[in-house]
Order: C-alpha cells, then structure tokens, then sequence
C-alpha cells in the first residue's frame, strides 16, 4: 500500500499519537510521555488547521 503525501502527513501528526495514547492504556509509561503525545497531536492538528498561502 502505497501513502501519498497528504495521507502520511495526516498519519504522522493526529494517528501516530493517538496510537501511542492508545498503547499508553496496556503499557504504564511515564507521564511525560503521555504529555508529548498529546502535545504532539496538539501541534499536529495545528498545522494541519493553519491555512496554507497560494502563490
């Protein structure tokens, strides 16, 4: 299968974290983990939010 750009970029910034969340429920991390995993989805869907500039 094969991941155009856009679809890794959404993968890499809001599925990533929310499967490190999700493993976070089985495994007892550290909760400075558990905070980069959602800051991470934070300023992920923040820059997927942010208007991109047309030239």
């Amino acid at each position: 299968m094969k991941m155009s750009g856009r679809q890794m970029v959404i993968f890499l910034t809001v599925i990533a974290p929310l499967l490190f969340l999700l493993a976070a429920l089985v495994v007892a991390p550290s909760i400075w983990v558990i905070m980069l995993a959602i800051i991470w989805l934070g300023v992920g869907l923040t820059m997927l939010y942010v208007p991109r500039t047309e030239d």
